[in-house]
């Protein structure tokens, strides 16, 4: 088991900048640097790794194209000095953009600068070659040799293979700079460095003297390394914990080097000094003055180890390492599952017409199911691709309804090269979101644009696998904002309105202009369209409302009408539906363009173009620390509030004419400016800007500038970057993770957090599914704390060695959910066994071209050689001949095979140096040599060195040669020849009479004397432009035609032979108005936009091809149309009187040019209805400050003032309009108060009113029933007044009121509403029952209450119905009814009577008097009498009668005996008046005294009556 360290770490800092053979270049000015790189020491430049890494691709890409030429180029040829974009655009055309080049160079040179960064790789001596570590440096580049072949040759994972390459050639580069190979007088490179099978055998040994002191241990020392001995490096000390591990210290034996420099504490030890020839700065490179020889071989050596690399992997892969071909990739990413039928049917019709009608480089196909995904297919074979689209099936689908969406992303992004589109296809969601923060990651690392096309909905997933993480519509926003596609909803039957776009994704020039997600509502978008760009699209994703383009001219495009775009040739419709507008505007004009939308819904907008300027951006730290101070670039999402450093790779920056670049803009997705850094410093391939602290929010970063044109370009870098709190980066601290077949592996990773104390979610994924664990998957992590996490890998048995899985560690915060970083890697699976001899080739025979080596005669001899290859270990993968011949056949070879393999080569004498090449399944490379020398008579390097006006001086080398030259025809211009005599080994020619300012052709033709005759020999060319003259001035302007907005002019051209382009420049004669200019190639131009009437001052001047002007320029006038005039603008009120109103205006903004005069109408307003009646009109003469005084009107009225432009020939235009009134004067007053038609609810109130600055009335009243007034406003002189009371008095006044709300005097009246009957008392109650009286109260009528002003009484004795009535003449709600009779029943009744007598209905109550004492009963008397019986009567008592409920009749006998009972109602009565009662049960003879009394309800005895009475004997 092997085991690998990675590190996983927070970077917060905040440092100031610097530029340093070190990384990167540095700020000599910044102070961080100045006192390492002692700036005002420095000899010469400088040169670091990312320089001699891009200058040695150069120099190796430049031979590559010559040596394989584009098909249509056989005599291709470029100029030494051109840089890589020229390169570029050299052979794929100027129109071609070579971003995706420049890409793959940068990737190589940032993972060389890495080597510097990489903790603990950036202090390995096996890395950096200190410490006399050679050896070991050696062994660890041929340990990584064999991962970069295979990364290449088996699985083709260049974005590896380039970062393995970057760290190999940070070696090869740092020898020349930290070894004594300079100082030991080497004047070539050490050609076998980092390649198998070398081993140093003049290595110092440990005892070994190789320095002497300097006399300065700091500062510049020569001559301090002895002659004779060994190879040898310097030691390096400084003082970093992480270093420590790794330095070597400083042998004691005072011979050894030291490394030197400011930064190096063993400079001090025996030997002083140093030897290091990073820089020309002798304060950090002892060795400053070798710096230039050692830049020089490590040119070299890079190149060097790039042809080797070229040999091993072929000139198609090659190519593939460095992304450079013309084309892009078309990838599409697709669900198959059953409900994506329509969508896949669209897909394959679509798909076909784009293979028909483009030609991509690359076809991707990622299709993704559930539960699977895959298999992916790349190809550049077209029929291959279109097959498998059409197999595409949609069927299934299991479980869920989301499907492997990231997984499917994940299989297309490991097969699409950087910078290219991929296109998604799906209606579901995902359930494999844990891949979600890789794929974003590895997206936004690529430069890929992911546009998802989302035909469905996301269900509310009900239950879900806890181990997988459901993601829907907002995670593919997020996908689509962070790497600059869209999201487009798309209906199932739309799907053919949108695929169009993908067409488009194979273009390879396309640049960002503009991008803006999420808005809504109405915008208003600047375009900048620069003299670089070819055409530019709009892509609207969303429904929009209204959308509205606008050119530099004025000329308007509405983007809702799509039959007028379609009939506009200068326009393409791409894409045109509901949801998806893309449409492309061609050779359109250069300028600011305006773009207005609005949408009730959400929706997004970008712009790109086709144009050969582009940037890559990062952000970068510097870090001034040992050992090699250099710009770090940033790992993983920035920090929030943190200075960086923007690294701006400017591409086709020369081509395209920049002057300047003027700032850097962070926006956020809606376009809001959230940072302007402006820059002043010079444009260059590559160069920093210091950053302001970057914003919290999401944002893109947009480089604006200057073209020679004076237009401002703008370009946006579309990946979103997502500034976080925490900082989350994964950094090698071993240089690979690698595992062969059948092993398993451990990575250790260190977490280290800078943010908030906080769990942390690990995660990790890899391309080939090796990686099957992270643990621990959740850990705390305090702050500024690190821990150690182990992800476990798997290599199965079947594992082809070569092949190469990214892997992506994701570290996120539980706490802070937005700081969540990945960092992507690369995992190679190593060979089963060590192989480093290399494949073993005999030539079986020996070509011979005596006679046949010259340039001319060559081809007239063929050739055949024979070989055989063989590799017993690892086997043969590749076997060719370089470069190709007539034919190669091969015998007995099939890849992988161990045994011989024969070759037989043929080719012509041309072809006198051959490599017969065989290459193993390791990348290890054999080869025979066949060389026969180089072909004599051989032109190269044939190049303009000078050009003047009319001249060119030309300079070429020819291989040497055993014939005599005759001359050099010489063909320019494919029409004239001269020739040239030179017998040099460097020729020189100067072509005079040439055109200026012109491209100029030549073609050198070699002639020899061979045999006395004269042979010809193959030509070379080469082309250079002659420098301009001052071109003529324009003549003779003409208006073609006029309207009154446009005009066509012409003109022509004098001595043309100097004139490119002309530059028409335009403005309205006699004011301060903007000059809008073009340039044309045409003498013939369309002024649009223009203001009708107006007199136009039209400048012609002619351009030279570099822009030079000429000396004079043509200028004309141009009049257009007449039309009517606009509205005036800003209609004032400056003054208002009682009889006159002052208006101002301003002039139009359309047509103004158009206004002979102003009409004014003013009207007075007759009513509410808005209506006017036109009372005046008066014709104003315009003037700077536009003023009438209208006179003569009515105070205190309303007046609306219209004003119109009129033009010379009488068109009125449109009219501005403005409302005033005079000023106010005292109101008239009423006359003629009346009250009339007088109801019991209403009365009518009219007056009359002069009106006189009367704007209303105010009508008020008030009676003495109620508590306050009511006031009306009202415009009529009469009103009737409802809801009245009855029965009241009314007093009503009326007031006159002005406009402006004062008071005029106040006019009264009074009178009463007619009589009604009042209604019923309300809530009759009994208060008080005394024996003899009643005492009620009511409440007064509802209804007319103001009308009740008596009340009528009744009471009825129940008993006796007897009635006793009463009126009382007051208004009381209480009455006390007296002379009443105790214990009596009564119904009381109460009426309310107006003040006529009309009364309202009875209400009644009863009630019943007390009890009071009676009197006591009368006439008591016997009746009957018997022996023992006696027989009474009696009457009712005379007073109170009715309170005697009950009577108690008592006997007393002799000796006091007494008796009693109680006489009481029948059981339904009551007691009669005459009572009868019989006593019993008495003794006869015997004499009673009998007394009788009433007793009350409450039992009170009145007073008795007595009778004496015997019974009979």
């Amino acid at each position: 088991m092997t085991q690998r360290w990675f590190i996983l770490s927070l970077l917060v800092v905040v440092l100031r900048g610097t530029d340093a053979f070190l990384a990167t270049p540095l700020n000599t000015s910044d102070p961080d640097v100045a006192g390492i790189l002692c700036p005002e020491q420095t000899v010469g430049v400088t040169r670091d790794h990312k320089w001699i890494t891009r200058e040695a691709i150069r120099v190796n890409i430049r031979r590559f194209f010559l040596d394989n030429p584009p098909p249509s180029q056989p005599n291709f040829n470029v100029p030494t000095t051109a840089s890589l974009t020229q390169l570029y655009h050299a052979y794929y055309g100027a129109a071609s953009s070579p971003a995706r080049f420049i890409k793959a160079v940068n990737s190589i040179a940032a993972a060389n600068v890495k080597a510097d960064s990489a903790t603990q790789v950036r202090h390995d001596p096996d890395i950096q070659g200190d410490a006399e570590a050679l050896a070991s440096l050696q062994t660890t580049l041929i340990a990584r040799y064999p991962q970069i072949q295979t990364a290449i040759l088996v699985d083709e994972a260049y974005p590896a293979a380039r970062s393995l390459l970057g760290l190999s050639l940070h070696s090869i580069q740092k020898f020349y700079a930290h070894s004594t190979w300079v100082e030991q007088d080497h004047t070539n490179i050490l050609a076998d460095l980092g390649l198998p099978g070398f081993v140093f055998d003049d290595l110092a040994e440990p005892a070994e003297d190789v320095c002497t002191p300097c006399s300065n241990p700091q500062g510049g020392c020569a001559g301090n390394v002895l002659s004779g001995a060994g190879l040898s490096s310097g030691y390096y000390m400084y003082n970093d914990p992480a270093a420590s591990a790794f330095l070597v210290d400083k042998p004691t034996s005072g011979g050894k080097c030291s490394h030197g420099g400011v930064l190096d504490e063993s400079a001090s030890s025996p030997a002083q000094g140093g030897i290091n020839k990073d820089t020309a700065s002798p304060c950090f490179s002892p060795h400053y003055h070798l710096h230039e020889q050692a830049a020089k071989l490590a040119v070299q050596a890079t190149d060097h180890y790039l042809s080797v690399l070229l040999d091993v992997v072929g000139n198609e892969k090659y190519r593939r390492l460095f992304d450079l071909y013309h084309g892009s990739a078309l990838s599409i990413s697709i669900d198959t599952t059953g409900s994506m039928t329509d969508d896949i049917d669209a897909v394959k019709e679509q798909v076909k017409l784009i293979v028909e009608n483009t030609n991509p480089e690359l076809y991707v196909l990622a299709p993704f199911h559930d539960p699977t995904w895959g298999p992916g297919l790349k190809t550049d074979n077209a029929s291959e691709f279109l097959e498998a689209v059409m197999a595409l099936d949609a069927s299934g689908g299991y479980g869920p309804l989301e499907e492997m969406f990231w997984s499917g992303l994940q299989l297309a992004l490991s097969l699409t090269p950087d910078y290219g589109d991929i296109f998604t296809f799906t209606d579901a969601g995902g359930r494999d979101g844990e891949k979600m923060e890789s794929d974003i990651a590895r997206a936004k690392m690529q430069h890929c644009k992911v546009s998802v096309i989302y035909s469905g909905r996301i269900p509310t997933a009900t239950t879900q696998d806890p181990r997988q993480l459901l993601t829907g519509v907002d995670d593919y926003r997020r996908l689509t904002d962070s790497t600059g596609g869209l999201f487009i909803p798309s209906d199932k039957f739309d799907i053919s309105a949108i695929t169009p776009i993908l067409g488009e994704g194979v273009e390879s020039a396309s640049v960002d202009i503009t991008q803006l997600q999420g808005l809504q509502g109405a915008q208003d978008i600047q375009i900048p369209i620069d003299d670089s760009i070819q055409d530019f699209e709009i892509r609207i994703a969303g429904s929009i409302t209204s959308g509205l383009l606008r050119d530099i001219t004025g000329t308007e495009y509405d983007l809702m009408n799509q039959v007028a775009l379609e009939a506009d040739p200068a326009i393409e419709i791409v894409a045109y539906s509901s949801g998806l507008k893309a449409i492309r505007w061609l050779e359109p004009r250069y300028g600011q363009w305006n773009l207005q939308t609005d949408s009730s819904s959400t929706y997004s907008i970008s712009v790109n173009a086709n144009s050969t300027l582009n940037f890559l951006g990062g952000f970068s730290i510097l870090d001034p620390s040992p050992p090699h101070p250099h710009y770090r670039s940033s790992e993983g999402s920035p920090l929030i509030n943190t200075v960086y450093y923007v690294d701006v790779t400017l591409i086709g920056y020369l081509e395209s004419d920049v002057t300047d670049v003027t700032r850097v803009e962070y926006v956020d997705k809606t376009g809001m400016r959230l940072r302007e850094i402006p820059y002043h410093g010079e444009v260059d391939d590559e160069f920093y800007i210091r950053s302001d602290p970057l914003p919290e929010q999401p944002f893109y970063l947009k480089l604006y500038g200057h073209v020679q044109s004076g237009n401002v370009f703008c370009r946006l870098l579309p990946v979103l970057i997502t500034p976080v709190d925490t900082s989350v980066g994964v950094l090698a601290t071993t240089e690979d993770l690698a595992a062969r077949p059948g092993e398993e592996s451990d990575a250790d990773f260190i977490v280290t957090n800078y943010g908030l104390s906080s769990f942390f979610t690990i995660t990790g994924t890899d391309d080939k599914g090796f990686m099957q664990s992270v643990i621990p998957s959740t850990i705390y992590i305090q702050n500024n704390s690190s821990v150690v996490v182990q992800a476990h890998f798997v290599v199965p048995n079947t594992a082809t060695p070569g092949t190469v899985s990214m892997v992506t560690v994701t570290a996120q915060s539980d706490t802070q959910t937005q700081s969540v970083n990945s960092a992507i890697s690369q995992f190679v699976v190593l060979p089963l066994v060590s192989d480093v001899a290399p494949p073993t080739c005999i030539l079986n025979s020996q070509p011979d071209c005596s006679g046949y080596d010259l340039n001319g005669i060559c081809s007239e001899k063929n050739w055949t050689a024979q070989a055989s290859l063989q590799d017993e270990l690892s086997g043969l993968v590749s076997v060719y001949g370089r470069p190709a011949g007539f034919s190669t056949e091969l015998t007995g070879f099939t890849p992988g095979t161990t045994d011989q393999v024969g070759m037989l080569y043929s080719a012509s004498c041309c072809n006198s140096q051959v490599d017969l090449i065989g290459v193993d399944s390791v990348g290890n490379m054999g080869k025979c040599r066949i060389d026969m020398g180089t072909l004599g008579g051989l032109i190269y390097d044939l190049e303009a060195v000078s050009v003047g006006e009319t001249w060119v001086e030309l300079r070429w080398s020819m291989t040497p040669t055993q014939y005599d030259i005759h001359k050099y025809t010489l063909l320019i211009n494919d029409d004239s020849s001269e020739d040239s005599r030179c017998q040099e080994e460097v020729c020189h020619h100067n072509v005079t009479y040439l055109r200026p300012c012109s491209l100029q052709t030549f073609q050198l033709t070699p002639h020899f004397y061979v045999g006395g005759e004269d042979r010809v020999g193959q030509a070379a060319s080469t082309q250079a432009t002659t420098k301009d003259q001052v071109p003529g001035a324009p003549a003779n302007g003409q208006v073609v035609s006029v309207t009154e907005t446009s005009a066509v002019v012409s003109w022509d051209a004098v001595n043309t032979k100097c004139i490119s382009l002309f530059r028409v420049c335009y403005r309205p004669y006699g004011i301060g108005a903007t000059t809008l200019c073009e340039q044309t190639a045409t003498n013939t131009y369309n002024m649009r936009g223009l203001e009708a009437c107006a007199v136009y001052e039209v400048t012609v001047t002619s351009l030279a091809p570099s822009g030079l002007p000429s000396s004079d320029s043509l200028v004309f006038m141009v009049n257009t149309d007449e039309a009517a005039p606009g509205a005036p603008r800003n209609v004032e009120v400056a003054l208002s009187t009682l009889d006159t109103v002052t208006i101002t205006w301003d002039d139009p903004l359309d047509r103004a040019f158009c206004v002979d005069k102003y009409q004014v109408s003013y009207s007075e307003k007759v009513d509410t209805a808005k209506q006017t009646k036109e009372v005046g009109r008066v014709e104003v003469e315009p003037s700077s400050d536009n003023i009438v005084t209208i006179s003569d009107l009515i105070p205190c009225t309303n007046y609306t003032f219209q004003v119109a432009a009129v033009s010379r020939s009488g068109y009125k235009g449109p009219y501005s309009e403005r409302d005033a009134g005079t000023l106010e004067g005292e109101p008239s007053p009423v006359d003629s108060l009346a009250l009339d038609m007088i109801t019991t609810v209403s009365l009518h109130v009219s007056w009359d009113a002069s009106m006189q600055c009367v704007d209303h009335f105010l009508l008020c009243y008030y009676n003495d029933e109620e508590v306050g007034e009511v006031c009306n406003t009202l415009k009529d002189t009469e009103e009737t007044l409802t809801k009245l009371l009855s029965c009241t008095a009314y007093h009503v006044s009326v007031t006159p009121v002005t406009p402006s709300g004062a008071h005029g005097n106040t006019t009264w009246q009074s009178d009463s509403t007619l009589e009604a009957a009042p209604g019923e008392p309300q809530n009759l109650t009994v208060v008080q029952e005394t024996p003899h009286s009643i005492e009620v109260n009511f409440d007064p009528p509802v209804v007319n209450p103001q009308c009740a002003v008596e009340y009528d009484y009744q009471i009825t004795d129940q008993g006796t119905a007897k009635v006793h009535e009463a009126t009382i003449h007051s208004p009381r709600l209480d009455n006390n009814m007296n002379n009443l009779e105790a214990c009596t029943a009564y119904e009381i009744r109460v009426r309310a009577v107006s003040p006529g007598g009309l009364r309202s209905k009875w209400v009644t109550t009863r009630a019943a008097t007390s009890e009071q004492v009676t009197s006591e009963p009368r006439k008591l008397e016997l009746r009957q009498k018997s022996e023992t019986m006696l027989d009474l009567t009696w009457w009712s008592p005379d007073e109170n009668d009715k309170c005697a409920q009950s009577y108690h009749l008592e006997w007393t006998g002799p000796g006091g005996v007494t008796d009693s009972k109680n006489i009481l109602p029948p059981a339904e009565g009551e007691l009669p008046f005459e009572v009868e009662a019989q006593v019993t049960d008495l003794s006869p003879c015997t004499e009673y005294a009998i007394t009788v009394a009433a007793v009350t309800p409450l039992g009170t005895l009145g007073p008795v009556i007595s009778l004496s009475a015997s019974t009979d004997c």
